[in-house]
Formats: C-alpha cells, structure tokens, sequence
C-alpha cells in the first residue's frame, strides 16, 4: 500500500472536486475516470494498472479497489483480477456523463434531498433555501448529463499545461433594477 500523502495526488485538489454535494468516493471516482479518459485520448483503449491509479489519485489501494468496484458494476470500466490486473474504459469516454458517474457511486443522494438537510422538504412544506435549491439542482443536473469524462480529461489536461485553472472572465453588466451599488457578473468559464 503506499504511503498516505497530505496532497491527494497531482490534480489541483483545491479547486477540483470540492464540493460538498458529492461524497469522497464519488470524488475519488471522479479522479479515476479522469485518469482512464486521458490515457484512453492519448491512446484508445489504453489499459493503466492499479498501481498507476493507485499513485497519480493518491489513494490508497483498499479505496482504488472500492472505487472500482463500483465502477465496474455501473459498466464504466473493465478490470482485470488482481493488484497486477490492469484498468480500461469499457466505452468512450465522451459517451460517460458526469452524471452518470454522480448517480452511479452516489445514487440520486442530493438530488433528491433537502439541501440544508431537513428531513422533510417539498413545494408543499419548504424550507428557506427550497426554491432556490429545486431550480439550482435541475441547472447542475442538466450541466453534469452534458459534461463528459472527457470534457473533464481535456479541462485538467489545460490546467496542468498552464500552471494552475483558467481564469473565468467576467464582464460588468448594469443590473435590471440598480440600486445603490448593484452590478450584475456575466461569467465565461471553461466551457
């Protein structure tokens, strides 16, 4: 097994992957698909050895070994028995949303949760973030079924090649209705 580091591995942990609406293994799974969807673009059918994933996510075998499982059962991945068993892709990766990845480790898990954690939550009994959350939760949901292993395999290629993530570009709008000191924010980002 090797060493726990206090990085989780090369990626840009601080900005990929920290959100609080995934859990680890599904963050982890994140990084994996991305380490298969860039060795299968710079070779199709590329096949990476555990202990390959094992080093570049940073994680440890038992959770390499987790997240795996899963994902072979979901029919994202093929991998052979073993710690020497290697690891490939069993589609193209632009034909594996970031969605399907979500659902496949996590389930409908939030989507189908109160976002401020209260055990009952609809349009007929809200809580104060519900409206805000129902329309938020459709927006993401409908990005992440766009968004495939392999937009996120070219985005993290271009951050490692540039030294760090892109910078959005912001354009200062008027708002609708000014007020004192009110501007609105049109962001560009990757994609």
């Amino acid at each position: 097994m090797p060493p726990r580091r206090g990085r989780r591995g090369p990626l840009y942990s601080s900005d990929l992957l920290q959100s609080p609406l995934y859990s680890r293994t599904c963050k982890d799974a994140f990084r994996v698909m991305e380490r298969l969807a860039a060795s299968s673009a710079a070779r199709a059918g590329a096949t990476r050895s555990r202990a390959a994933l094992a080093e570049e996510t940073g994680l440890s075998f038992p959770a390499l070994e987790q997240v795996l499982h899963f994902l072979e059962i979901a029919g994202f991945l093929r991998a052979g028995r073993g710690t020497s068993g290697g690891v490939r892709l069993a589609r193209p990766a632009p034909r594996i949303s970031l969605l399907q990845v979500v659902r496949a480790i996590d389930g409908t898990g939030l989507w189908g949760r109160c976002i401020l954690g209260f055990e009952e939550c609809s349009d007929e009994i809200p809580c104060p973030a519900h409206p805000a959350w129902k329309t938020t939760r459709a927006v993401l949901e409908a990005h992440l079924d766009g968004q495939s292993i392999a937009d996120l395999a070219r985005t993290l290629k271009r951050r490692r090649l540039t030294g760090g993530p892109p910078r959005p570009q912001f354009a200062i709008v008027p708002a609708a209705r000014p007020s004192p000191g009110a501007v609105a924010l049109d962001v560009t980002g990757d994609r």
